[in-house]
């Protein structure tokens, strides 16, 4: 699976969604944000708990990620510089 076409939503698009062996891996980059005006120690916190809520969502992954699957999220600047990167397994939806 891989989406090839960019989606934006406000600032943020959605880059790539692609599955091998049991990780989807989910990239985007906020289009009008540069790296250096993030405190990065608490978007990673903020962004990594809004994924698992909606990673683990039974309407949505949930079921997926309850059962092993692993999502690797990556977020970018708009110069493409990396921001943060985290995963969501089965241990963030408890």
């Amino acid at each position: 699976m891989n989406a090839q076409s960019q989606k934006t939503v406000d600032d943020t698009r959605l880059d790539s969604v692609t599955y091998q062996d049991g990780i989807m891996r989910i990239s985007y980059t906020l289009t009008k944000t540069s790296k250096d005006e993030i405190d990065s120690d608490a978007f990673t916190k903020d962004k990594k708990a809004l994924a698992a809520s909606v990673s683990c969502d039974e309407k949505g992954l949930g079921q997926f990620v309850k059962s092993g699957l692993l999502i690797k999220y990556t977020i970018n600047d708009s110069s493409s510089a990396p921001i943060t990167d985290f995963q969501i397994s089965k241990s963030d939806c408890l």
